[in-house]
């Protein structure tokens, strides 16, 4: 798995992005945590291509069982859509729900979701001098 790590003051996170059906089963799910965790990554950052149709289908279990798993292991995922009919339905009102939360949010843009993986984990209020 070919991911890329992008890093900055703040925290760093997996970006796959560029690639196409990465997350197709659960299996699939355990992969993208083991790169997380041995890269020192607690985010990642993928595609609507990056995830197969059945992610988008609630009925399928897959996003149930691939957002437990990076729960579990304390990743966030932020996951880019652009094409907004795969909003509708039973998705997109979980969507509405989890972007409440802190650990799967639904963004059109990776600036957005950049924003938030990076300086999310940034808290002022506990650093120390």
């Amino acid at each position: 798995m070919n991911l890329k790590k992008i890093e900055n003051e703040y925290g760093c996170y997996l970006d796959a992005t560029s690639l196409s059906g990465i997350l197709s089963c659960e299996n699939d799910a355990i992969e993208l945590v083991s790169a997380c965790l041995s890269s020192g990554a607690s985010n990642l950052l993928l595609h609507e291509r990056s995830v197969s149709p059945d992610f988008f289908r609630l009925r399928t279990g897959l996003a149930g069982a691939a957002l437990n798993k990076f729960q579990i292991y304390h990743i966030r995922v932020a996951l880019i859509v652009q094409d907004k009919p795969l909003l509708d339905g039973r998705f997109g009102e979980m969507v509405m729900e989890s972007n409440k939360g802190n650990d799967f949010r639904v963004y059109d843009s990776v600036p957005a979701a950049e924003e938030w993986m990076l300086s999310a984990t940034h808290d002022p209020a506990i650093q120390l001098e």
